[in-house]
């Protein structure tokens, strides 16, 4: 791990501090965490954003919607054809723990697939800026509203651990009604490591031929460290967040702890995976993804996973600053892993 990365790990010297200002951490801890709840659950799963902020003024009335993506890539300054009404199919996957609410566009006689992820408080058709050059290349794609978001089902985010669940469907859902040759996970953000995590534990892991993992986080419990003390509340997360991701697992009823890419990444590393990460990434540090590929090129008996970490770029907006760039080297990999 990256000394940065460190940082946001207990130490010798963090637990007797811990111990001997137990009482002041734990009620900072409880006060701290309430907000850092509402921050994290506080977003639409769909309809539009409320507040007095400009920002969310501009979002068009209707979020979830072709034109909610038009706006998106206008306002990260994309300048590509996107999709038309007449090439998308939205339609809802039943399935028992719920509806998963899905988008795809077939390309005739084409037997490669290509699954984009949004990130959190996005949805499916936001992710469509990230398989449009797919679709172009030849690819089917489909995109789909992540665990509590959209029109999927689930009420607590949990940032893509129960999204997991809804891949394994989605994969038996294409394999079922298509001839299937490859299947590629390109995702940002939340869904980049849930691409990560996909090919680490899910039932169709072995189905998956590549992933694309951009800025993405490594672990969540360092994650939600590193957010805390760099950007919501500039205090040393030691001091603030003892038991969150206890909490969390209470509110979402899944075991936060397992949310470990890198220690994954030690038993499972037959996926190649290409990672992008913009050093000017605050949201989540582009560190992350250096650790995981480090770990796992460690692990391949042979190079098959890459990283590319350009100067510059905020969270998500490596697809919009290194545009041509960003399309060429996702292709490339995705077409030699096929």
């Amino acid at each position: 791990m990256s000394n940065n990365m460190k940082r946001y790990k207990y130490n010798i010297l963090r637990v007797l501090l811990t111990i001997l200002l137990l009482p002041y951490i734990l009620i900072k801890s409880n006060k701290y965490f309430k907000s850092f709840k509402d921050f994290c659950y506080t977003y639409p799963k769909f309809g539009r954003y409320e507040g007095n902020n400009e920002y969310y003024k501009q979002i068009p009335t209707d979020t979830n919607t072709l034109e909610y993506h038009y706006w998106d890539l206008k306002k990260m300054n994309i300048k590509i054809n996107s999709f038309q009404k007449n090439e998308l199919v939205e339609f809802s996957l039943e399935t028992k723990k719920g509806t998963i609410s899905c988008l795809k566009a077939q390309v005739n006689n084409s037997n490669k697939w290509a699954i984009g992820l949004h990130g959190w408080t996005e949805d499916k058709y936001l992710a469509l800026r990230l398989v449009r050059h797919y679709y172009e290349n030849g690819y089917n794609i489909l995109t789909f509203d992540a665990y509590a978001h959209g029109k999927s089902y689930g009420k607590f985010t949990d940032i893509g651990y129960s999204s997991i669940e809804m891949i394994d469907e989605i994969i038996n859902f294409i394999s079922k009604e298509n001839e299937v040759k490859s299947i590629g996970l390109i995702g940002n953000s939340m869904g980049a490591s849930t691409s990560v995590f996909y090919s680490q534990t899910g039932k169709y892991k072995n189905k998956i031929n590549w992933v694309i993992s951009d800025c993405g986080f490594s672990n969540i419990k360092l994650q939600y460290r590193y957010y805390i003390q760099n950007n919501l509340f500039k205090k040393p997360w030691w001091l603030i967040s003892l038991g969150f991701i206890k909490k969390f697992s209470k509110i979402t009823k899944t075991n936060q702890n397992k949310y470990n890419l890198l220690k994954l990444m030690k038993l499972n590393s037959t996926t190649p995976i290409l990672f992008v990460h913009g050093k000017g990434d605050s949201f989540i540090s582009y560190e992350m993804s250096l650790d995981l590929y480090n770990y796992k090129i460690k692990k391949e008996t042979s190079i098959l996973s890459d990283l590319w970490t350009p100067d510059g770029s905020k969270h998500v907006y490596l697809i919009s600053d290194y545009h041509k760039e960003y399309l060429e080297r996702t292709l490339v990999f995705s077409k030699s892993n096929n």
